[in-house]
């Protein structure tokens, strides 16, 4: 079953699933940086595949953000596709369309 569309959850739609190389890059001293042009809503672990998580730059502890049983279910294929079948230990949930 599909689930319903409230409101409040309208932004959950228009996610993707980005890898680490699309949403982070080095700056001129060589420093790795969250790239501006990206509107990130979130991370999501591989420990913690469940929740998803802020992203910040200080490397401290991160807050929740929403729970992954929100997400609609070609978010949710894509996750599990990059965290298990790839191999990949983070994928990032960016806001719009792929450039």
């Amino acid at each position: 079953m599909s689930r319903n569309f409230q409101g409040k959850n309208k932004d959950l739609v228009n996610l993707r699933v980005a890898t680490a190389e699309e949403v982070w890059t080095k700056n001129k001293n060589g420093k790795s940086v969250l790239r501006r042009d990206i509107d990130i809503y979130g991370r999501v672990d591989k420990g913690t595949s469940a929740l998803i998580t802020s992203t910040n730059l200080s490397g401290g502890n991160h807050r929740v953000v929403e729970d992954t049983a929100k997400l609609p279910k070609r978010v949710k294929n894509d996750i599990v596709n990059l965290i298990k079948n790839k191999g990949r230990k983070v994928v990032y949930l960016v806001k719009g369309q792929k450039q």
